[in-house]
C-alpha cells in the first residue's frame, strides 16, 4: 500500500510539473506575441538599433534568400543594409502560432504578412510567410532572440518566367 502511495505521488508531482511547464509556455505565447509587435515596429521605423537589441550577443539570423548572420553585430549591419535598400516596408505583422520549450529556451512558430514597395516603383507588393525563433531566457528576466529563420510563402520572382527572363538579361554580366 505504501508503494502505492508513494508511485501515485510521484505521478501526480511529475503531472504537476507538466501543467506549470504547459501554463507557463501558454503565457510565454502573449510575451513573444508582445516581443514581435515590438520588432515589427522597430524594423518599420528603420530602426536597426533596436532589432539588434533583441538578439543576444551570439545570435544567428537566417533571413530569406540571404547570408547567414552570426551575432549582434552582424545582424545589426545586416538590418541596416536591408534598411537602406530602397526597398519602403508599409506595414508587417508577425502572428505568433505556438510556443514550446523547457526551461531558459523557448521556440516560437509564426506566421507573418507584410506590404512593401521596390526602389523605383510604385506598386506594392504583398508577401506572407512563415518563421522560427528560438528565445533564450537571460539573466535579467527578458528574454533574447538566440535565432530566427523565416521565409516566404511566395515563389522568388527569378524562378517565375518573368523572373527568369530578367535574369537571362543579365548573365554576361557575372
Amino acid at each position: 500500500m505504501k508503494f502505492f502511495i508513494s508511485c501515485c505521488m510521484v505521478l501526480f508531482l511529475f503531472m504537476s510539473v507538466n501543467v506549470f511547464a504547459q501554463n507557463d509556455m501558454s503565457n510565454l505565447r502573449s510575451t513573444f506575441q508582445q516581443l514581435q509587435n515590438e520588432w515589427s515596429k522597430a524594423y518599420l521605423a528603420g530602426d536597426a538599433s533596436a532589432l539588434a537589441s533583441m538578439y543576444t550577443d551570439d545570435a544567428y539570423s537566417m533571413p530569406d534568400n540571404s547570408p547567414l548572420l552570426k551575432g549582434r553585430d552582424m545582424i545589426l549591419e545586416g538590418n541596416k543594409k536591408d534598411m537602406q535598400s530602397g526597398v519602403k516596408y508599409l506595414n508587417l505583422t508577425a502572428k505568433t502560432m505556438d510556443v514550446f520549450g523547457t526551461g531558459d529556451l523557448a521556440y516560437e512558430i509564426g506566421t507573418y504578412s507584410m506590404t512593401y514597395v521596390l526602389l523605383n516603383t510604385t506598386e506594392s507588393i504583398i508577401d506572407n510567410g512563415k518563421y522560427l525563433d528560438v528565445w533564450q531566457k537571460q539573466a535579467d528576466g527578458s528574454w533574447k532572440m538566440k535565432a530566427d529563420i523565416w521565409n516566404s510563402n511566395l515563389t522568388p520572382i527569378s524562378t517565375t518566367k518573368v523572373g527568369a527572363k530578367e535574369k537571362d538579361k543579365y548573365k554576361d554580366f557575372k
